[in-house]
């Protein structure tokens, strides 16, 4: 049997080796509006993924193994996992035309694995290798390098990760280039911009990259004492030098202007709230720093579709900040900022002024599917109303 299967997997890599460099052989003027939906595999895959109103759906997340340096399943190497993997891409029939990708990595502790990976050829290749197979094994689409961050010390990163980067995404673009297939690669990265300037070498990234999807969200919160909306799309008059280039209006700009083309930069949303706990005047902004604490689970994370029942609740003072372009809601010393349906139009809106690759979903089962709160899956159906007819030049 394993002979077998490997007899197949030699065909599938040898089959056409038709792109040596670059993407593709030839590229199109225009290409359609991405709508990037991350799916947290921890969750149920039934009625929650609407396929259709998503451009790639992307399962989140498989890992590194630091001993073999082949990928590791998160959730344990068993039948249970695999088959919620098989369950995950039968939705491959159901949307014939949604992409799937498998992530790799996550904020929960991959990086230095990552690091020390990347440094040397030998467990480079061995990664590599791990990932085309597990790709031709479930039949993804693509693989997306969720690496959180190259570098940055705090999170496992070391210096020599900016030259190593490059390096990993060159050989994976290469050896994905020898199957008869297109697969596509992809990465998720940050805005903060002392993080983007010493941790990436955009240029050389992007060149390699179909796209790169930036996290606009968790741009402040109580763990920098700091009340106030975590995904702004504009800066406020009275931030402090510390908080005023944590935005979209600066970070979006920033990759491009680093390297990156601007169809290859997808804005990513949160289908999320962060809710603080203020101290003293409760008011947004940089103004109450030092007066917001953390005292709730999970950083006070909160699903759409769990704060969108505060609505109705008149205790519950809810607010449109048009100086960032988001809403907040505030009830005695809790403050709760979010995105909802205007906000996501003003970025989509900002999306396209930008010419930027599209939208990206920080978690696509947060939506209200039941319509608890009104219309069903009201922020997903938002961005798709707003970008299914967008398309971007790649020139």
């Amino acid at each position: 049997m394993v002979l077998v299967r490997m007899g197949f997997l030699k065909l599938w890599l040898s089959s056409a080796v038709l792109v040596s460099l670059g993407l593709q052989l030839t590229q199109t003027a225009e290409v359609k509006g991405k709508i990037v939906c991350y799916y947290g595999s921890w969750t149920e895959i039934d009625s929650i993924i609407p396929g259709d109103k998503c451009t790639h759906v992307i399962y989140s997340f498989i890992g590194l193994d630091d001993t073999t340096w082949k990928y590791k399943l998160l959730d344990g190497d068993d039948e249970w996992t695999r088959s919620h993997l098989r369950k995950f891409l039968t939705l491959k029939t159901t949307f014939p035309g949604t992409k799937f990708h498998i992530a790799i990595g996550g904020g929960s502790g991959e990086s230095n694995k990552f690091s020390r990976m990347a440094e040397f050829a030998s467990r480079r290749q061995t990664f590599v290798q791990s990932i085309v197979e597990f790709l031709y094994e479930y039949q993804f689409d693509g693989a997306d390098i969720d690496w959180e961050y190259p570098v940055v010390d705090w999170r496992g990163g070391r210096p020599i990760d900016k030259q190593t980067f490059p390096v990993l995404i060159q050989e994976l673009r290469t050896a994905f280039n020898t199957i008869g297939r297109p697969l596509e690669i992809t990465m998720a990265a940050t805005i903060v911009d002392y993080v983007v300037e010493v941790a990436y070498d955009v240029p050389k990234i992007c060149q390699n990259v179909d796209a790169v999807y930036l996290m606009v969200y968790d741009l402040r919160g109580a763990w920098d004492k700091n009340a106030d909306v975590h995904s702004a799309i504009h800066a406020r008059q009275n931030d402090s030098v510390d908080y005023s280039d944590l935005n979209l209006d600066y970070g979006g700009p920033l990759w491009n202007s680093l390297g990156c083309p601007a169809h290859k930069l997808v804005v990513g949303v949160p289908f999320y709230g962060r809710e603080i706990i203020v101290f003293g005047e409760n008011k947004p902004g940089a103004a109450v720093n030092q007066n917001a604490t953390i005292n709730l689970p999970d950083a006070g994370y909160t699903t759409y579709a769990t704060l969108c029942k505060r609505f109705t609740d008149s205790t519950w003072k809810k607010t449109f900040d048009n100086e960032v372009g988001c809403p907040y809601m505030q009830k005695g010393s809790s403050f709760l900022g979010y995105d909802d349906v205007q906000s996501l139009r003003l970025k989509t809106d900002w999306i396209k002024s930008h010419k930027f690759g599209g939208a990206m979903v920080w978690a696509i089962e947060e939506d209200d599917y039941d319509g608890n709160c009104g219309p069903k899956a009201p922020l997903i159906s938002t961005l798709y109303d707003n970008l299914k007819d967008y398309y971007v030049s790649t020139q």
